[in-house]
């Protein structure tokens, strides 16, 4: 008898997504710096509200790092699915 990988599938390079994508997993952090990092902060808002129920929470801080202003900002989505649409359109 051989012993079975609990992710072997029959077909060639497949695992069960939810192996992959945790469905807790909502929340998108983008670091922007450089002095257009405003302005690219509210196209990605606009491009959010876009994105399937378009009830995106975003919430952001100002942080200095190495001398560096960096704007963080987290986007919190209603499911995974939002948010790896908008991960693969902004990538």
């Amino acid at each position: 008898m051989q012993d079975t990988d609990e992710f072997e599938s029959i077909a060639c390079n497949c695992v069960e997504v939810g192996t992959v994508i945790r469905e807790d997993d909502t929340v998108l952090t983008i670091n922007l710096s450089g002095v257009n990092a405003h302005f690219e902060l509210e196209g990605l808002k606009v491009e959010a509200a876009k994105i399937g129920s378009g009830n995106c929470k975003i919430t952001s801080e100002t942080i200095d790092e190495s001398g560096q202003t960096i704007i963080r900002a987290m986007f919190d989505f209603d499911c995974t699915a939002e948010k790896l649409i908008f991960q693969m359109k902004h990538a």
